[in-house]
């Protein structure tokens, strides 16, 4: 019984069964206009992948598969890795739908399945902030990246402790609960919990993110605020989410060394 209690305290199991619970609704994302998101997106990473002669990449954390579907339609061969069963499920359905083959696998972001210089590109999104152990992670993606490769991560600073950033997300929750993109998981009662193991939920700025990949070694680390994909969502998303959201994307880069 001890261990079984043990089991629940562990910060992965508890973040892997949120999204487990999380996957059906998340599915569904957060606009109608799904095929211009996607094209809104595919110009925002054109600059980051057409100039490194890139061909095989991992979307870390692919969730619902969003991100590489996108690699894929941009002529790259991705592979996808989850923690949650229940994400890649989504997944698969998602990119079968669409006519691809997906490659997914079942594993820790931390701790990477992969033999090292295999992939020219790492990507994630909206996944950092929710690791136990970020920089271990980084120093993952980077042993399986070939020398000159380079990692992207996209990620939101969805907690922003603003006051005005503050006042949103709470009106944002009291609309939310009157709309049906309320979310159908309690967030707080899986996260509050754990809060304290996650090192970048409540400083889950670029900023950080900036120190973070230059504290891991990585080169030609770059900051792009994502004004198109903010613009995008701000004009076709629900009033509770861009009061929660507003212009809270950025994309983060850095590049693996030749040595």
């Amino acid at each position: 019984m001890r261990l079984q209690d043990d089991e629940q305290k562990d910060p992965k199991k508890i973040i892997a069964g949120y999204w487990d619970l999380r996957s059906k609704s998340y599915s569904k994302g957060v606009t109608d206009s799904r095929d211009e998101e996607k094209e809104t997106w595919k110009r925002c990473l054109a600059p980051f992948i057409t100039d490194i002669g890139l061909s095989k990449a991992l979307d870390v954390g692919s969730g619902t598969g969003f991100l590489s579907s996108l690699l894929d339609d941009m002529g790259v061969d991705v592979t996808g890795l989850d923690i949650s069963r229940g994400m890649l499920a989504q997944a698969r359905d998602a990119l079968l739908q669409e006519r691809r083959d997906p490659d997914l696998f079942q594993g820790d972001a931390e701790e990477l399945p992969f033999r090292s210089s295999c992939f020219d590109v790492v990507a994630s999104r909206h996944l950092l902030w929710t690791l136990t152990d970020p920089g271990k992670a980084l120093a993952q993606w980077m042993r399986v990246l070939r020398p000159g490769g380079r990692i992207l991560v996209i990620d939101g600073n969805w907690f922003d402790p603003a006051v005005s950033k503050w006042l949103g997300r709470g009106l944002s929750g009291l609309l939310a609960n009157f709309s049906k993109s309320r979310n159908p998981v309690p967030f707080h009662r899986f996260y509050d919990p754990v809060l304290q193991e996650l090192p970048l939920y409540s400083a889950c700025g670029p900023e950080r993110y900036l120190a973070f990949f230059e504290d891991a070694g990585m080169k030609n680390v770059t900051l792009d605020r994502l004004s198109e994909a903010n613009r995008f969502y701000k004009s076709h998303t629900s009033l509770s989410y861009r009061l929660a959201n507003a212009n809270a994307l950025f994309l983060v880069t850095g590049e693996k060394g030749n040595q």
